[in-house]
């Protein structure tokens, strides 16, 4: 019995009705159902389509809140995907936040700025990728807007999630001699971001790995509670790369770092595929979204003895240190080897 077709993927500027042609109430109502018909968890007090939803949150429960936007022609460019894959991308992009705080997600809300001669079927099928990815991770979406704009496609998405108020990774928990670890690997989302940006074909495995990492991140929501579970205090999320990322919690935690350039989680194909550039796409070319922890050194044992064998693997990099910034050692105890450049950040910013 021969296996049914895969279904048909919608690709961008189709065809079809355009915003203009719909207008801004019946795409609202469209996006509305789509959501409501996707709805995960307990049930809203006042759901998506009134003038704002009500939301009970768990007794005794902080409330965790944060940002993302996504925008085409610089986290995406219609050829390279589909408008489904799309709005998966833009809630993991914000959930990862979620995941840096051990934090579990509840509700999400999402703005869509897009200009009237855009084909309303994009914009209701990344709304089918958001809503199919936030029922997958217990999210509800409880709304948004949406606004007519000159520019290019924005996508505009909040969050909502709880954590034990006084249990919440920060990054300002770190402490001298702490190890570094990071879960996952690092560096596929760079790759996958230069094959598309010059055109290479890399067939095989790795190439679909790579490609994959960049147009569909996963948001480490397990690993992050995990790590909130076995009693980490001190993590962050590897949005922009780890010299950033670690930087951030060495600034917050008045400390200094120091990376094992052989430690590193990058695969050896990817490793092969980049040749002398691994490096910079592992330190510093972002989107990995993977998570980034610091752990007491007598702790360290216990933790990875610990660590649930089904969620992504959890190595160590690296220590915390006195002192102040980033520093990069070719290995633990070895000699110090120049940071590679940042492309990972906006506005050009060092």
């Amino acid at each position: 019995m021969s296996s049914p077709p895969p279904p048909v993927r919608r690709l961008f500027d189709a065809g079809g009705p355009t915003l203009s042609e719909v207008g801004e109430a019946e795409l609202l109502r469209r996006l509305t159902a789509l959501a409501l018909a996707s709805a995960a968890g307990p049930p809203l007090v006042v759901a998506s389509g009134d003038d704002a939803a009500v939301w009970l949150p768990p007794a005794g429960d902080g409330i965790v809140l944060s940002q993302d936007a996504i925008v085409e022609g610089e986290d995406f460019l219609k050829s390279w995907t589909d408008p489904e894959a799309v709005g998966r991308r833009a809630l993991a992009v914000a959930l990862s936040d979620l995941a840096a705080m051990g934090a579990v997600p509840h509700l999400c809300m999402v703005t869509y700025c897009a200009p009237g001669d855009a084909p309303i079927d994009d914009l209701l099928a990344i709304q089918r990728g958001l809503c199919t990815a936030a029922a997958a991770a217990g999210c509800q979406v409880a709304g948004g807007d949406v606004s007519a704009i000159s520019g290019p496609l924005v996508i505009d998405v909040a969050v909502v999630g709880t954590v034990a108020p006084d249990r919440a990774l920060r990054r300002d928990r770190g402490h001298p001699t702490d190890a570094l670890l990071v879960t996952g690997s690092l560096g596929e989302a760079a790759a996958g971001l230069r094959l598309l940006l010059e055109g290479w074909e890399v067939a095989g495995e790795v190439g679909e790995r790579c490609l994959e990492r960049q147009l569909e991140p996963r948001a480490r929501l397990a690993e992050g509670r995990a790590l909130l579970e076995l009693g980490v205090e001190c993590a962050g999320d590897l949005s922009d790369g780890l010299i950033v990322d670690l930087g951030r919690i060495t600034e917050a935690s008045g400390c200094a770092a120091e990376i094992w350039l052989e430690s590193l989680p990058t695969s050896p194909d990817v490793r092969a595929l980049l040749g002398a550039a691994w490096p910079g796409a592992a330190l510093g070319g972002g989107e990995d979204f993977e998570l980034v922890a610091a752990v007491a050194a007598d702790r360290l044992e216990g933790l990875l003895a610990a660590w649930p064998p089904a969620l992504q693997p959890l190595r160590v990099v690296g220590r915390l240190a006195t002192g102040s910034g980033v520093a990069l050692l070719d290995r633990q105890g070895g000699e110090p080897v120049p940071l590679p450049a940042v492309g990972s950040r906006h506005f050009r910013q060092p």
